[in-house]
């Protein structure tokens, strides 16, 4: 078997053989981890628990004061696999921990096998593995099942390594292109914490150069207005969402399905202009990048003086973690729901400043977008190159 690695360069060097298939019992001990009653897990302690949960998720660490023998730590370095639910391979490059019952240590016992390309090829068999798992109420994988599964490997040692080093260099990179991200993203709220007033004050603590004095506050009545334009059912129909603001229905990936003929009561939304939607776990306010027709069950807002008012200012603004939780004021429960007045909301007051600090403000905001998309472009090309590496990896 020769796998269609082979076709990077980055290997051209290397001797062609055949890969070897092999079982993973063969070559590799799972270990298993500890199980702990909820007596046993303590608020501190000098060890901290590895759950599951703390991999990928804001899952509270418990601790344990408990001596065990060596094989139940995992150390910086080891390998995990996950068995349970989120299953899957993982290198751990943390502090030494206990790890719990749910994850296997993965202990090589053959030396010419590399832990890193094992890792990678571990990846590869997610997938594929997901055909074949056990459980109804939890997804599982069982130990002689995973040791039964048949894995392809080079018998060259330093094939392995090259294999493992790239697929490891690219996840690095990858790692450091998402804490970018993340970063515009911690900045952007950090700015939207600092450029705009509290409730009830007039001059945010940041401030764009050359402007100075009380931003005006003034009721959201006063500011926007509400309108209902319909008969326009050749326009594309608009779904509400708070993060992406007004989208094409039919690019959601959802065949939500509808009656043409009441297309002619939907209201017209055009760009720069709110819709007040009835689910509003989130906030509730989407900003319309295109034109289209939506609902008549939701509210559209405009401005009452557009030439007083910068729509993307006002967007940061509507859009805003600090909005958001104003919006619980006003907020009444429906069933599953949260429905949203125009007439509670327009008791809100707002502090807003001239119009060319509005232009200002947004111009800022809109270069940290651009610039946050770009990054999210890159990370997501990364993706989905690793994914086709791994997919071509054997044949």
């Amino acid at each position: 078997m020769l796998p269609l690695f082979y076709l990077i360069s980055h290997y051209s060097n290397l001797p062609i053989r055949a890969w070897e298939q092999r079982k993973l019992g063969e070559d590799v001990n799972f270990l298993n981890g500890r199980a702990y009653s909820q007596k046993e897990l303590l608020d501190k302690g000098k060890y901290k628990v590895l759950r599951v949960g703390n991999f990928n998720t804001n899952d509270r660490w418990y601790y344990s004061d408990l001596e065990l023998e060596e094989n139940k730590y995992a150390n910086r370095g080891d390998l995990l696999y996950l068995w349970a639910t989120n299953f899957g391979p993982e290198i751990w490059n943390q502090e030494k921990v206990i790890y719990h019952y749910h994850i296997w240590k993965l202990k090589i016992m053959n030396i010419n096998v590399s832990k890193q390309y094992l890792y990678t090829w571990l990846i590869t068999d997610k997938e594929r593995i997901k055909q074949s798992t056990n459980g109804t109420t939890m997804v599982h994988v069982t130990k002689s099942h995973i040791e039964q599964r048949e894995f392809q490997i080079p018998p060259n040692l330093t094939e392995q390594q090259k294999i493992g080093d790239f697929f490891k260099q690219l996840d690095d990179t990858i790692a450091l292109h998402q804490r970018k991200l993340d970063a515009l993203k911690l900045m952007k709220k950090g700015f939207l914490q600092q450029m705009f007033p509290k409730s009830e004050e007039n001059v945010p603590k940041l401030r764009v150069s050359n402007f100075a004095g009380e931003w005006e506050q003034r009721k959201a009545g006063n500011i926007f207005m509400t309108i209902s334009d319909k008969n326009h059912a050749h326009l594309p129909v608009l779904s509400a969402s708070q993060e992406l603001g007004m989208i094409r229905r039919d690019n959601i990936g959802i065949n939500i399905k509808y009656n043409e003929k009441s297309l002619k009561n939907y209201k017209l939304v055009k760009p720069g202009q709110f819709v007040i939607h009835l689910r509003s776990f989130q906030g509730g306010f989407a900003w319309s990048y295109i034109t289209g027709i939506t609902s008549p069950a939701y509210t559209i807002l405009d401005y009452k003086e557009p030439q007083k008012n910068v729509s993307k200012f006002w967007k940061e603004v509507l859009t805003s973690p600090i909005f958001i939780k104003r919006l619980e004021t006003i907020t009444y429960g429906i069933r599953d729901g949260r429905s949203i007045s125009f007439a509670d909301f327009s008791t809100l007051k707002f502090s807003a400043p001239s119009v060319d600090e509005q232009r200002k403000i947004s111009a800022f905001f809109q270069q940290l977008d651009n610039n946050t998309t770009i990054q999210q472009n890159k990370l997501e090309k990364l993706i989905s190159l690793k994914e086709a590496y791994l997919q071509n990896m054997f044949i």
